[in-house]
C-alpha cells in the first residue's frame, strides 16, 4: 500500500513539474508576443510617417510633369515657327540670289553659309526637342512610378499591420475549455 502511496506521489510530483515548466513556457511566449506587438506597433508608426512623406513627392512630382507638359508644348509651337522662318529665309535667300544673279560669288558664298546656319540651327532645334520629350519620358519612368509602387508596397504593409492587429484573440486572463480539463 505504501508503495502505491509512493509511485502516486512520484506521478504527482513529475505532473506538477511538467505543468509547472508549462506555465514557465506560456509565460515567456506570452513575453515574446508582447514584444513582438510592441516592435509591430513602432513598424506602423514609421510607415504611417513614410506614408506622409511620399504624398508631397507625388504631389511635387505630378506639378514638375504638368509644367515639362506646358513647356513641350511651347518648344513644340516654337520649333514650328523657327521651321516656318526657315522656310522663309530659303525663300529670301533664293530671290536674292535671283536679284544677284550668278555674277557675284561673294553672295553664293553667303547664301551658302546662311543656308548652312539654318540646317545647323533646325538640327539644334531638333536635337533640343529629342533631348526634352527624352527627359520628359525619363521623369514619368524613374519618378512617378517607383513612387507609385512604393505607395502600393506602404499601402499593402498597413492592411496587413491592421489586419494583424485587428485579429479576434481571447485575452490572457481568460482560459479555454481544454486548459479547463487538463487542470
Amino acid at each position: 500500500m505504501e508503495g502505491y502511496l509512493i509511485y502516486i506521489l512520484v506521478i504527482l510530483t513529475i505532473l506538477l513539474t511538467v505543468q509547472t515548466a508549462v506555465f514557465v513556457g506560456v509565460y515567456f511566449l506570452v513575453r515574446k508576443v508582447v514584444k513582438f506587438t510592441e516592435r509591430v506597433e513602432k513598424l506602423e508608426d514609421r510607415a504611417q510617417h513614410l506614408l506622409g512623406s511620399v504624398e508631397p513627392v507625388l504631389n511635387m512630382a505630378s506639378t514638375l510633369m504638368a509644367e515639362l507638359k506646358e513647356v513641350s508644348s511651347y518648344i513644340a509651337q516654337g520649333s514650328q515657327n523657327i521651321e516656318a522662318i526657315t522656310e522663309m529665309a530659303k525663300d529670301e535667300a533664293a530671290d536674292v540670289r535671283d536679284l544677284l544673279g550668278d555674277s557675284t560669288a561673294l553672295a553664293r558664298r553667303e547664301i551658302e553659309r546662311t543656308r548652312d546656319r539654318i540646317e545647323q540651327v533646325q538640327r539644334t532645334l531638333a536635337r533640343a526637342t529629342d533631348g526634352f520629350e527624352e527627359t520628359s519620358a525619363l521623369v514619368q519612368q524613374r519618378i512617378l512610378e517607383p513612387a507609385r509602387e512604393f505607395s502600393y508596397i506602404m499601402f499593402g504593409i498597413r492592411r496587413g499591420l491592421e489586419t494583424l492587429m485587428a485579429g479576434n484573440r481571447m485575452p490572457v486572463n481568460r482560459v479555454y475549455q481544454d486548459e479547463e480539463m487538463f487542470i
